[in-house]
C-alpha cells in the first residue's frame, strides 16, 4: 500500500530490489512519539521532501502495530468512512497532505466530533506541507476575503483540535550522524554529501535535481513542450486540485505555458516526446520524476515542486479546466482560490453545483453576487435543516453552528420575511459577540442583517443609524474593498432606493462606487454597482 513517502532511487541486489533506504531517526521523533501517545489527532507540519511522512508513518508502526490502518484516498471518502466504521477496534485514519481533506464534504469540526465520538479506538496521524499550513495561521485572517475567509477559518478550527509537531528540512547534526551509521546505503551517502543547502531527505527525493532539470528544460534545445507539461501541472495543484489531470486536460492547458515562455520559437519536442521525458526517474532503477502517473487515470506533478518561490500568476483557462472536473466539494474549495485571485467567471459554475449539493456558504456568495441557485424559500428551509444537524452534533454556541443560524437569518431575509430574520439576529448577536467578539467578521455581519431589518419592518431612522454605524465598523475593522463591506455598501443604496429615500442613496453611493472601481468590468459586483448608478439617474 502506498501511504504518500516520495520514492527514492532502487537498489537492485540479484533478486531482491530494495526501495526504501534504512529510517534514520529525526530529532523530532520524541516529541511526535509523545504527542501521538497522548492525542488523538495529531499533524506534523514540514515542507516538501523534509521527510515528514516517513516519520509519521514509523511513529504510527511503532506505536499502534496492532491497529488497523485506514488510508482515505479523497475527501468524500471520509464521509463514507465515518457512515461504515466498525463499531469496535483500535484503528488509524491517516491524512498524509491533510489540506486534500479539509473543508465541506471532508474533515470539517462537525465530522470530526463525529469520528472521535464513535465507539471504535480511533487516533488521526495527519501530515501538512509548511505552504499550506501557513494559509491557516491566525496571522492568514485579515488576507482572506468573502468565501475565503470562510473556508480559512473551517480550517484553522480543524487544525486548533489537532496537535501540531513541526519538522525542520535540514537535517541537525545529530540526525546527520545518525544516517552515517548507514553509510554503506549509496543513496543516503550520496544524499549526506549534499547535506549542505539541502535536507537529506529532499536529496534522496532528488527534489532540488527535478527543480534544476525543470528550470533548463525551457531553454531551445531541450524540452520546452516537457517543461511546459510540468508547469500545467503544477499550476493544477497550486490551485487547490489534487488529483491526476487527465492527459486530455494536460496537453490542451499545456499550450498555454508554451505560448508564455515564446515556446513556439524554442523548436519544441513532440507531445509524446515531452510526456515520456517528464514521466523520466532520476535514476535508471526509479525515484522520483517531474509527473506522476499514467495515462489512466492521468498525471499529477510532484509535491516539491508545487511550493517554489517566485510562481507566476494561474492563468484562467487552468482554473475552468480543473473546475469543470472537479468533485463538488472540492470544486468549491478551488472556486474560493478562483475568487482570491480575481477570476470569478470560472469560480460561479463551481460555485452553483456545489450550492446544489448543499454547501450553504456557496449559496450565500452566490446570493450575494445576484446569482440565486433555487428560491428564497427553498434555500431557507435547507439552511435551516443544516443549522439544526449542526446543533445536533456541535451545540447552539459552536462557531460553526452560529455561522449556520446567521445563514438562516439571511435567507429569511432575502426571502422577505423581515419579522422572522430580525427575530434571528437579535437572539444571534448576543451570543456571537459573547463567543467570538464585536469585532469579528460574523458579528459585524450579523450587526449589518439586524439594521436592515429594523429598516425595513419597524423604523426607518433607527435602521439608517444602526446600518451606518455597522458599516462604519465593517469598512474599519475588514478594509473597504473586503467584499463584506461592498455588499453592505451595495444593500443600503438599494433598500433605499426602493423606500424612495432617494437623495440618502446618493449620499452613500460615492464610497461603494470607490469599493467596486479595483473589480473587472464584468464581475457581477460591478454590475450591480453600474446598475444602482443607472437607477440614480433615472430617479
Amino acid at each position: 500500500m502506498t501511504v504518500g513517502v516520495h520514492p527514492a532511487e532502487a537498489i537492485v541486489q540479484g533478486a531482491i530490489v530494495d526501495r526504501v533506504p534504512t529510517y534514520v531517526a529525526r530529532d523530532v521523533d520524541p516529541q511526535l512519539h509523545t504527542a501521538f501517545r497522548q492525542a488523538v489527532f495529531v499533524t506534523l507540519v514540514g515542507e516538501s521532501a523534509a521527510g515528514k511522512t516517513r516519520a509519521a508513518f514509523e511513529a504510527v508502526k511503532a506505536l499502534r502495530p496492532e491497529s488497523f490502518f485506514v488510508a482515505p484516498s479523497t475527501r468524500e471518502s471520509l464521509e463514507v468512512l465515518v457512515e461504515n466504521f466498525p463499531t469496535a477496534g483500535k484503528y488509524v485514519i491517516w491524512l498524509d497532505d491533510l489540506e486534500r481533506f479539509l473543508g465541506p464534504g471532508g474533515l470539517t469540526t462537525s465530522m470530526l466530533s463525529r469520528l472521535l465520538m464513535l465507539q471504535s479506538e480511533v487516533k488521526i496521524m495527519a501530515t501538512m506541507r509548511s505552504h499550506e499550513y501557513s494559509r491557516y495561521r491566525n496571522r492568514a485572517e485579515p488576507g482572506a476575503t468573502g468565501a475565503a475567509q470562510e473556508f480559512w477559518r473551517q480550517g484553522r478550527d480543524v487544525l486548533r483540535q489537532s496537535v501540531l509537531v513541526h519538522m525542520e528540512r535540514r537535517w541537525s547534526m545529530a540526525e546527520v550522524n545518525r544516517a552515517r551509521a548507514f553509510s554503506g546505503d549509496v543513496r543516503l551517502a550520496r544524499a549526506l554529501r549534499g547535506n549542505g543547502r539541502f535536507g537529506v531527505a529532499e536529496v534522496l527525493a532528488a527534489g532540488p535535481e527535478l527543480v534544476e532539470v525543470w528550470q533548463q528544460a525551457w531553454s531551445s534545445g531541450r524540452h520546452p513542450r516537457g517543461a511546459a507539461l510540468v508547469a500545467a501541472a503544477v499550476d493544477a495543484r497550486r490551485a487547490g486540485y489534487h488529483r491526476p489531470l487527465p492527459a486530455d486536460v494536460l496537453q490542451r492547458l499545456h499550450e498555454t505555458y508554451l505560448v508564455r515562455a515564446d515556446g513556439i520559437e524554442l523548436h519544441s519536442e513532440s507531445f509524446e516526446e515531452a510526456l515520456l521525458w517528464a514521466l523520466t526517474p532520476t535514476t535508471p532503477t526509479g525515484g522520483n520524476s517531474l509527473l506522476l502517473g499514467a495515462e489512466e487515470p492521468g498525471y499529477i506533478a510532484f509535491d516539491y515542486l508545487i511550493d517554489i518561490p517566485g510562481a507566476k500568476e494561474i492563468p484562467e483557462v487552468v482554473w475552468s479546466a480543473i473546475l469543470d472536473i472537479a468533485p463538488v466539494h472540492e470544486g468549491y474549495l478551488i472556486a474560493c482560490n478562483a475568487l482570491l485571485a480575481d477570476f470569478y467567471a470560472p469560480a460561479i459554475p463551481a460555485l452553483q453545483r456545489a450550492a446544489l449539493a448543499g454547501v450553504g456558504e456557496a449559496e450565500r456568495i452566490l446570493l450575494e453576487l445576484g446569482i440565486p441557485v433555487r428560491s428564497a424559500d427553498q434555500s431557507l428551509a435547507l439552511a435551516s435543516q443544516r443549522w439544526r444537524n449542526l446543533r445536533s452534533d456541535l451545540g447552539e454556541d459552536h462557531h460553526d453552528c452560529l455561522e449556520a443560524e446567521s445563514l438562516v437569518a439571511s435567507f429569511a431575509l432575502h426571502s422577505g420575511r423581515y419579522d422572522e430574520a430580525y427575530e434571528i439576529y437579535a437572539g444571534l448577536i448576543a451570543r456571537v459577540i459573547a463567543h467570538l467578539g464585536d469585532d469579528h467578521p460574523l458579528a459585524l455581519g450579523v450587526r449589518f442583517g439586524l439594521a436592515l431589518c429594523v429598516f425595513l419592518s419597524r423604523s426607518r431612522e433607527e435602521g439608517l443609524r444602526l446600518m451606518d454605524a455597522a458599516l462604519r465598523d465593517s469598512v474599519v475593522i475588514l478594509g473597504p474593498q473586503h467584499v463584506a463591506v461592498l455588499d453592505r455598501q451595495k444593500w443600503a443604496v438599494r433598500v433605499l432606493i426602493d423606500a424612495g429615500c432617494v437623495s440618502e442613496a446618493r449620499q452613500r453611493f460615492p464610497a461603494l462606487r470607490d469599493s467596486s472601481r479595483h473589480l473587472p468590468l464584468g464581475h457581477p459586483h460591478a454590475v450591480e454597482v453600474r446598475q444602482l448608478a443607472d437607477r440614480l439617474r433615472g430617479e
